[in-house]
């Protein structure tokens, strides 16, 4: 197995986002992130608008991963405090790390800082 594989095997799929930076995530649309690891790729919906991203991973470390900067649409909701906490969060993804609950994972910044608690569903 190469380097890196266990770590794609892992986030492969469709995560709910349950919180982002300290706080729920409770939107009028399920705010989810789906990651495509064979083309590196990352789409989702931040609660009302979609995005998608590119994925960087390090070769030499399995944890560290980085989100480029998201392309969204451009939607007016009313809830846009939560849908721009999750933009931000994106640009600072640094690591993936696994939680207690075997059906999440976090991403946490560079100094280890959880941003995003994820669900499997």
């Amino acid at each position: 197995m190469r380097r890196g594989e266990n770590r794609c095997k892992k986030l492969e799929g469709r995560w709910t986002i349950s919180e982002v930076t300290g706080d729920k995530v409770s939107t009028e649309r399920p705010a989810f992130m789906e990651f495509n690891m064979q083309e590196m790729r990352l789409h989702g919906n931040a609660g009302c608008n979609t995005f998608n991203s590119g994925i960087t991973l390090d070769p030499k470390d399995v944890s560290k991963i980085k989100l480029n900067q998201a392309v969204t649409t451009m939607m007016a909701c009313p809830d846009m405090d939560t849908e721009n906490k999750i933009l931000k969060a994106i640009e600072s993804v640094d690591e993936v790390k696994t939680n207690k609950k075997a059906n999440e994972m976090l991403l946490t910044d560079s100094v280890g800082k959880v941003l995003f608690v994820l669900t499997k569903n």
